[in-house]
């Protein structure tokens, strides 16, 4: 939850309209009823994965991002329907990035707590403060690897296999890894 200090997952975190009682990455969750219509917390642990990401996609150079420190707790309140509402993820969160066409390495500590939202079926607001925010190609702004050392609240929209993301705030001060690794 991507994740004070939210390590948020890179932004890839369980899916909008995940299934109840199953995680993102298809991993068992458990999940109580408290009323209201509101059930939970199912508790998962995403999974971050090496990724890469070619030359112009998020950053004008092919680039390669692995986490060396990663143990995310995703905590999420479903309704009736069984789709999320709120979720809270927290946890050590370290990300290793690369600019594959110099060699240029460098590493963040993006652990922390951050905040989900879902207004509705397609639609998981990210928000918290000391966490990162990777804008694709086509996202608002576009392409930028973003580490926020104050407050980052972005919109993912996924549409059928396109997820669009748009950065609603940024408060303070933070770090374009585009332009550091450039």
């Amino acid at each position: 939850m991507l994740a004070a200090g939210a390590a948020v997952t890179w932004l890839l975190t369980a899916a909008p309209g995940a299934n109840a009682g199953q995680g993102a990455d298809g991993e068992r969750t458990r999940g109580e009823r408290t009323g209201g219509g509101l059930h939970g917390p199912y508790v998962t642990h995403p999974e971050m994965k090496p990724r890469d990401n070619p030359a112009g996609d998020v950053c004008p150079f092919d680039m390669h991002t692995e986490f060396p420190v990663a143990d995310l707790t995703l905590r999420t309140w479903k309704n009736d329907a069984g789709d999320p509402v709120f979720g809270i993820e927290s946890g050590p969160l370290v990300a290793r990035v690369t600019n594959t066409e110099t060699g240029e390495t460098v590493e963040r500590d993006i652990s922390g707590t951050g905040t989900h939202t879902y207004p509705d079926k397609n639609t998981d607001i990210l928000s918290g403060t000391d966490w990162a925010g990777v804008l694709h190609k086509g996202d608002k702004p576009a392409n930028k690897l973003i580490i926020a050392r104050g407050y980052l609240s972005i919109k993912i929209t996924t549409e059928g296999d396109r997820t669009k993301r748009e950065v609603l705030a940024l408060d303070g001060e933070y770090e374009d890894l585009c332009e550091t690794l450039s």
